[in-house]
């Protein structure tokens, strides 16, 4: 594994862009003279930015997809990434039910939800039902 590999800088980039999705909804029109298709191009810019952040976090290498064989705890891992891509999911439906946040917000934090509890339940099969042993 790679050490000292940088995550503060792309957490970092992430966090400016994803509090403008979120909270301020501002975007230029861009060459298709539309602010809200540029609002939703800067959201998928600011989750992969702090995907890649998280992902040099945790497994201290770069890299895009989390093998299981680098999870300490495959079981226990997919528990806590289901439970909190439920949690995402249940407080992004009760955040923007009646809000003044920007509707790309919440469509971002679901997919975040979503995908968290794929991965998730993917790890929490392979180890158990699925599993070669």
């Amino acid at each position: 594994m790679e050490e000292g590999v940088g995550w503060v800088g792309p957490g970092i980039f992430g966090l400016v862009i994803m509090v403008d999705v979120l909270v301020i909804g501002w975007a230029p029109d861009g060459p298709w003279n539309d602010d809200s298709f540029s609002l939703g191009i800067l959201g998928v810019i600011g989750v992969a930015a702090l995907y890649l952040s998280w992902y040099r976090w945790k497994f201290k290498q770069k890299g895009v997809v989390p093998w299981l064989r680098l999870w300490k705890d495959v079981r226990g891992g997919g528990t806590k990434v289901t439970i909190v891509g439920i949690v995402v999911m249940f407080g992004t439906w009760s955040l923007y039910a009646s809000s003044p946040f920007p509707p790309a917000g919440g469509l971002i934090l679901n997919l975040i939800g979503a995908l968290m509890i794929l991965q998730g339940t993917y790890a929490i099969l392979s180890s158990g039902y699925l599993s070669d042993s």
